[in-house]
């Protein structure tokens, strides 16, 4: 019979929800790790033309982690728009929106857009939200609160986000 410290690692490893997606020719992949399950998630469709124009509903949380790898990074686009404070992850190849990131702090913030996981049709309906009617600050102070924070690139030279 396994030891108490042995079954609490085993519940601690089944409350871990990875969540995974990236865009449709394979690019760019991401992979969200979070104690959250999709239900937990609240998907918030940007209101602005750029999202609007490209069906983005943006998911994230602070204590998740993201992983963005890409195979060809001349074959991505970092579009900045808005205030400019962020970037978002682009694939040349088929257009598929994929996150945006921004630093905020000197740390790397994230959320994804959740039309590009696998398990899309898991998450809730989208809540509308109106980012545009805040200022460049409050935005990022905004993605401070909400924005993951554990956010890597793999596979890909260091883009200076």
């Amino acid at each position: 019979m396994p030891s108490c410290a042995a079954c609490a690692n085993t519940l601690e490893e089944e409350q871990v929800a990875v969540h995974e997606g990236g865009c449709y020719c394979g690019n760019i992949a991401v992979r969200v790790t979070s104690e959250q399950t999709p239900e937990g998630w609240t998907p918030r469709a940007c209101d602005c033309d750029f999202c609007t124009n490209h069906g983005a509903a943006w998911v994230s949380h602070p204590d998740a982690t993201l992983e963005i790898e890409v195979q060809n990074e001349a074959a991505i686009n970092l579009f900045e728009q808005g205030s400019m404070n962020a970037r978002f992850w682009l694939c040349q190849r088929c257009g598929v929106l994929t996150c945006v990131t921004c630093d905020v702090d000197d740390e790397r913030r994230a959320a994804v857009n959740v039309r590009a996981l696998a398990k899309y049709k898991d998450f809730p309906a989208p809540t509308t939200v109106s980012p545009k009617t805040l200022s460049g600050d409050e935005k990022k102070a905004r993605w401070a609160d909400v924005w993951m924070r554990g956010v890597t690139v793999k596979d890909c030279w260091d883009v200076g986000l």
